[in-house]
């Protein structure tokens, strides 16, 4: 409810994709975002896209939307280049749609979902907070 009043107010367009297609671009992302390959991951990402962070003020988030296709790009492959390897990206049920648990050194890290325009990612939102994750169960 409250992310629905949230893009009312923020008058967002909404993109109709189909899940074959929102499956197959996360796929490519996750792909990407683990190999740490920032030229694919910038090429997924729509100029203007955002991330919104939620750590619930109990782990580091982003306090306000990162904006941009190179901000975000660069934030994936640096979290790869951190990871070294042990960065893996699952994909999940999230809200309904495809989305993607992301595992560093095979913990989870965050849940993340995505909006598509069905060619680019327009806006990523990432769930951090330990309380929320513990509820979460791969499929």
């Amino acid at each position: 409810m409250h992310r629905a009043k949230a893009q009312l107010r923020d008058e967002r367009p909404r993109f109709s994709v189909d899940r074959a297609t929102h499956e197959r671009l996360l796929r490519s992302f996750a792909r990407a975002a683990m190999k740490g390959d920032l030229h694919e991951i910038k090429a997924l990402l729509a100029e203007q896209a955002e991330l919104v962070g939620d750590g619930g003020g109990k782990v580091p988030s982003f306090g306000k939307v990162l904006q941009g296709r190179d901000r975000l790009a660069h934030l994936y492959y640096a979290v790869a280049l951190r990871a070294r390897g042990s960065l893996q990206m699952v994909l999940a049920e999230v809200n309904g749609m495809p989305g993607l648990l992301r595992y560093v050194d095979g913990e989870l890290e965050s849940v993340q979902s995505f909006e598509t325009d069905g060619r680019y990612i327009v806006r990523i939102h990432s769930q951090r907070n330990p309380d929320k994750l513990l509820r979460v169960r791969p499929i």
